[in-house]
């Protein structure tokens, strides 16, 4: 009994405290930037050629809700793709909170 518990301190030592973290602006930059711009200005090579706008060129986009930002991420929206297969829903919402709100909030200044 003694070893088996001696065995699961161990394991439970050596395992990581917290799963390391996706950088979710590295992701925004390799796969959203392409059309959302690397800044959310929607000038892109993709974004200008599909007529995209801006996360801050219209004051509606601020008033959407982040679950809603995030199930598009997830699902996709229009033209953009659905990233379901790449991003777990807690990385969209961090997604949402971490990357695409400080762009908003930056373009409205």
């Amino acid at each position: 009994m003694r070893r088996c518990l001696a065995a699961l301190l161990l394991l439970l030592a050596a395992a990581p405290g917290r799963a390391e973290e996706r950088d979710l602006k590295r992701f925004f930059a390799a796969r959203c930037a392409v059309c959302h711009g690397p800044d959310g200005t929607g000038r892109g090579a993709g974004g200008i050629r599909l007529g995209a706008r801006g996360f801050g060129e219209t004051r509606a986009l601020g008033k959407v809700p982040d679950a809603d930002l995030a199930r598009a991420i997830r699902e996709g929206a229009g033209a953009m793709p659905a990233f379901r297969t790449q991003l777990t829903e807690a990385e969209a919402r961090r997604m949402v909170v971490e990357v695409i709100r400080p762009m908003i909030l930056r373009k409205r200044r």
